[in-house]
């Protein structure tokens, strides 16, 4: 009996052993447990609704929507004014010289030494004395500003000539500062005599443009010992 019994209570403990095992078993969940369903891939971070996307496509602006106005086209610079003939004015006058230098004029020599008011010998005129010191010997005329004159337009002036010999001169107009060979007219005024000159300046300057300077150059091949002589009367004059 107490054999029995001893084994009834070792059978006991199994059984209880067993069921405390199963309880456990029951208890403790997989470490891992694999999911039914199949592993979707981690989505972007989406904004809220009603917001843009991250990378939105770039609408354009409203300046860039509309196509640029196109600038105004420059408007062509006005060219040379004609040259005035009366009243105050910073412009070149038509009238160079009368007794003194127009508005706008500046007198200068190369080789000779220029008197804007010079006495003519035995009378009370007052002309533009130019006095010749060296072989290459000029006077120029210079305008403030290039200017214009009508079609058929002429070039007035008087010339004294000097003591001795007389004065030969080439007349000449140039568009630019720069002093002009082209196209001269020569002019030969008599030993101490007035002599009026009327030249076309489209002689003077084929082709038309405008005028800056006027330019008179001794003949020195023509009138070795050029003397002093006198230039009056200058102007730019229409028929």
């Amino acid at each position: 009996m107490q054999a029995e019994a001893a084994s009834g209570i070792r059978w006991g403990r199994y059984a209880a052993l067993a069921v405390a095992v199963g309880v456990v078993t029951i208890a403790v969940p997989p470490l891992i447990a694999p999911s039914d369903e199949p592993t979707q891939p981690v989505a972007a971070a989406q904004s809220p609704a009603g917001s843009p996307s991250a990378d939105p496509t770039p609408s354009p602006s409203p300046a860039a929507a509309q196509s640029p106005s196109a600038s105004p086209s420059a408007s062509p610079s006005p060219g040379p004014a004609a040259c005035v003939t009366g009243g105050a004015s910073p412009r070149p006058a038509c009238a160079v010289y009368t007794t003194a230098l127009g508005s706008g004029w500046t007198a200068e020599g190369v080789g000779v030494k220029v008197v804007p008011a010079g006495l003519v010998p035995g009378t009370d005129i007052v002309a533009l004395r130019v006095e010749p010191k060296e072989k290459t010997a000029s006077v120029s005329l210079i305008a403030s500003e290039p200017f214009t004159v009508p079609d058929g337009a002429r070039l007035t002036l008087r010339i004294y000539g000097g003591r001795l010999h007389g004065t030969v001169a080439r007349l000449a107009l140039s568009p630019t500062t720069e002093f002009s060979h082209d196209r001269p007219a020569t002019l030969n005024a008599p030993v101490d005599e007035w002599v009026s000159f009327t030249v076309p300046v489209a002689d003077l300057l084929p082709g038309g443009g405008p005028i800056r300077r006027i330019d008179l150059e001794i003949a020195t091949e023509a009138v070795p010992n050029a003397y002093r002589f006198f230039i009056d009367d200058v102007a730019f004059t229409t028929p």
